[in-house]
């Protein structure tokens, strides 16, 4: 099976072609500045020099993250491209993972966890710890151990810490910035030769072949970036945001252009009832002096019913959701309630997403035909 792989995410644009575990070709250019010019020219080289064409790949596979914000983004349009057109199956590869891969040939695979760092700048590393299963000839599948990490170097020692129960190997840029830092922590841990410690896009084709194996792949769709650190202009939206107890002149502010503005579904009656409830709490995101969202939650013994949240239509997707989930959960917390349910409509794959791969709500039942007498909502509870 011919594989052919890339990866854009640091300062190395790489491409690879291999047939299952064996590299045909593997070339690789150090500008990070050039990805966008250098990598079509790239696959076409990789492609030519192996006398194949992309009717002859069997699997695509891209570095997805974490990264260079835009180094990503070129990598994964690239790859999204020649699915559609070929309708060749995709695997997305963390950048954490593939370094990994760069030590599985010589780590005891058994009893040895694999760390893999990358600088973040500042004190700051994103961090994945890993562990390998073997199957067949003795390569590994990758088992998480931990969440991928963006944090500060200490608070990401302290995480290890808790995990590690077995020898440990550090690869990546990140192990060699705090070497002396890690060997005073672990002192009898291991750590990869420099030539290991930048991401490859030969080891993102070691990945896909296992996860090919496991029937981890899907169509273009299925790839996206991981952000574990948000861009400079993300941050800086989001700390012009404001979250606060909502009021009676907030409501009269909104009530014109409700329906509108924010969504058809709620109805401004229904929420003037609710926030007049003695058992409610709510709370309002304003950005720029505008009520941009509002969030509420309705405490029925030791459970906060989440009752709406709701951003501006122009404004989703700014993180203003987050942030006023994340106010609901602190207040819940502080008047010691136990749990959080709420109901999300089941075509809203932003909002599920957010529910379950930011804050861990599970999913616990469904009710049919709860939106407009159409759509499906599905039940979702978070332990606090």
């Amino acid at each position: 099976m011919k594989i052919l792989s890339i990866d854009t995410s640091s300062k190395i644009c790489g491409v690879t072609i291999s047939d299952n575990e064996k590299i045909l070709i593997h070339l690789h250019n150090y500008d990070e500045r050039t990805h966008s010019v250098k990598l079509m020219p790239m696959i076409d080289k990789a492609l030519k020099d192996t006398n194949l064409k992309l009717d002859d790949i069997s699997l695509l596979a891209v570095c997805i993250g974490p990264g260079s914000f835009t180094g990503v983004r070129i990598g994964i349009a690239t790859i999204k491209a020649f699915a559609d057109v070929k309708n060749i199956p995709v695997v997305g590869i963390s950048s954490l993972e593939s370094l990994a891969y760069n030590v599985s040939d010589y780590v005891n695979i058994e009893n040895t966890l694999v760390c893999s760092l990358i600088d973040a700048k500042n004190d700051n590393v994103y961090c994945g710890l890993y562990s390998f299963k073997p199957i067949n000839s003795g390569n590994g599948v990758i088992c998480n151990q931990i969440d991928m990490l963006a944090e500060n170097i200490d608070i990401t020692i302290s995480r290890i810490k808790e995990a590690l129960d077995n020898n440990i190997v550090f690869v990546g840029d990140g192990s060699e910035v705090y070497f002396e830092k890690l060997k005073s922590n672990f002192p009898n841990a291991k750590f990869a030769e420099s030539n290991l410690n930048l991401q490859d896009s030969n080891s993102i084709s070691k990945s896909a072949l296992s996860k090919y194996s496991q029937k981890l792949y899907g169509n273009s769709s299925s790839i996206s970036p991981i952000y574990l650190k948000k861009s400079q202009a993300e941050r800086a939206l989001e700390e012009k945001i404001q979250i606060l107890p909502m009021t009676s002149k907030d409501i009269e502010i909104i009530t014109p252009n409700f329906q509108t503005e924010f969504d058809e579904f709620w109805n401004i009656n229904n929420l003037k009832s609710d926030f007049e409830n003695s058992n409610s709490t709510y709370y309002i995101a304003k950005l720029d002096g505008e009520i941009v969202g509002f969030a509420g939650f309705l405490k029925i013994c030791d459970e906060a019913n989440l009752m709406n949240i709701v951003t501006r239509i122009s404004k989703r997707h700014l993180g203003i959701g987050k942030k006023l989930l994340e106010s609901i959960i602190e207040e819940a917390k502080k008047q010691n309630l136990k749990t959080i349910t709420l109901e999300v409509n089941d075509k809203n794959i932003y909002a599920i997403n957010l529910y379950e791969r930011k804050f861990n709500f599970k999913r616990i039942g469904l009710r049919k035909k709860y939106y407009n007498n159409t759509d499906d909502a599905i039940l979702m509870s978070m332990s606090l």
